[in-house]
């Protein structure tokens, strides 16, 4: 998600010239049951280990999962970590689950990864748009719901 990037197009004059576009953004994973009626905290990667905003807070009491990097990208470490995460979440529920996602890159699982409660499964190629409904819904749902103030954004997720 590019937070603070304008839109290119305006409602009456056509393609914006001479503006930069912001290059700034984060990363969120979204997980949810197919009936969209349990979510799971988001994960969030930023691109700053500790933001100026943030000094004195302790993540781990955040409504999100926080991780960061430089380029504030998914890795396959912090895949990993979430599906080891997601997986002792679901040992303690007693669930076993089928976790559907799309066949980026950094969705592999590591030799040392070992999930017992989840099964994996790719969607094929070039089909997560039409196969994926959080795409539709839940997702366009959470941007929808985010506002900015102050160059600082904010968002519920219910």
């Amino acid at each position: 998600m590019f937070w603070e990037l304008e839109p290119s197009k305006t409602l009456s004059t056509g393609p914006l010239s001479g503006v930069k576009k912001s290059k700034k953004r984060v990363t969120l994973l979204l997980t949810i049951n197919a009936t969209g009626t349990v979510k799971l905290p988001p994960l969030f990667i930023n691109k700053n280990k500790t933001p100026r905003d943030m000094r004195g807070i302790d993540k781990s009491k955040l409504p999100v999962d926080y991780y960061w990097n430089e380029k504030a990208w998914m890795q396959v470490s912090i895949w990993n970590l979430y599906l080891k995460k997601l997986d002792e979440l679901m040992v303690k529920k007693g669930k076993h689950i089928l976790l559907l996602f799309d066949n980026a890159p950094v969705h592999i699982l590591e030799e040392n990864t070992t999930l017992t409660n989840i099964t994996l499964h790719h969607l094929p190629p070039n089909t997560t748009a039409f196969l994926q409904p959080a795409d539709s819904g839940i997702i366009n749902s959470f941007k929808v719901s985010i506002t900015i103030k102050n160059n600082k954004f904010f968002f519920t997720f219910q």
